[in-house]
């Protein structure tokens, strides 16, 4: 990608920052060993983000995969300018940079918190997902088992699975909302059809075992381990 079109994109300010990318970018002919990117999870509305915002976000993709930590470092800053024009994706994938943390990007939950925050007003999924995950184990935040299974909620009426599953443990023990069976057994079927692996499984097991208030029953059983084989093989696209 040359500087000329990052130019005609975004102006003086984009053209810097791009200069300084590409210049990154293009140290050295040699090969390195690239780590895998660290991919989007599928954009919740990809048709109104700023073409500004994309540009800038594929180009830190490109520089994270990198193992020069200048590269790296350069990627964040291409993802943090994105994420500045609208970019959702790119602030989701700063939360979970920050989140997790990789070897040239120290965990940091309070920033991660904050990147997730921002990115939720977009009512992406996977935004409400992490803060319900945060918010369960106390990341950056007291733990708190009844606002983690509000941000569960949240996030399966947009259609998270692993939020779903999430839902669906909650109502299983209690945690954060009152103990129902019917619920949890409702949530892991959803889940199921959204090919969520973990609660395919969980619906099997409670008919071997009789659990969740269901007969025990070896055909169900069977059934519902053969659709999370075969989940397996599909399974979606993480949060």
């Amino acid at each position: 990608m040359s500087l000329r079109r990052f130019t005609l994109i975004g102006g003086g300010a984009l053209a810097l920052t791009a200069a300084l990318l590409l210049a990154l970018l293009g140290r050295g002919a040699r090969k390195e060993p690239e780590r895998p990117a660290l991919a989007p999870s599928p954009p919740a509305q990809s048709s109104a983000e700023p073409r500004e915002g994309l540009a800038m976000r594929n180009l830190g993709f490109r520089l994270l995969g990198r193992s020069d930590p200048e590269q790296v470092k350069a990627g964040m800053q291409a993802l943090t300018e994105a994420a500045a024009r609208g970019d959702v994706e790119a602030e989701l994938s700063l939360g979970r940079i920050h989140l997790a943390g990789i070897p040239t990007v120290p965990k940091d939950v309070t920033r991660a918190r904050e990147h997730f925050l921002r990115a939720e007003s977009s009512r992406h999924p996977s935004a409400a997902y992490f803060l319900g995950v945060m918010s369960q184990n106390g990341q950056g935040v007291k733990a708190d088992p009844r606002e983690a299974a509000r941000w569960f909620e949240i996030a399966a009426e947009r259609g998270s699975p692993d939020a779903t599953f999430l839902l669906a443990n909650a109502y299983r023990a209690g945690a954060g909302v009152p103990k129902d069976d019917k619920k949890a057994i409702e949530l892991y079927e959803k889940a199921g059809e959204l090919e969520h692996a973990p609660a395919l499984q969980t619906l099997a097991m409670a008919y071997l075992h009789g659990e969740l208030g269901l007969e025990r029953d070896e055909a169900e059983y069977r059934r519902y381990m053969m659709e999370a084989e075969h989940a397996l093989q599909h399974r979606p696209i993480p949060p």
